[in-house]
């Protein structure tokens, strides 16, 4: 099994904030994996696979892979 990014990790990949990570997260736009409750907000953690998924079924043009 991979690794688990970090928020800040998939906000690099995707040239985001972690905040807007993390609120993608929360609308459910975003997969990821719950690990726990955390004080002020829930510990999440992202599979790459998945976080890869999500960038080719957004792409547009000639560039999207089938």
């Amino acid at each position: 099994m991979d690794k688990f990014l970090l928020a800040s990790d998939v906000a690099t990949l995707l040239l985001l904030k972690t905040s807007s990570v993390y609120q993608l997260a929360h609308d459910g736009v975003l997969p990821h994996v719950r690990i726990a409750d955390g004080r002020r907000r829930p510990i999440v953690r992202f599979r790459r696979e998945d976080i890869e998924r999500f960038i080719a079924e957004r792409t547009v043009g000639p560039h999207k892979r089938r």
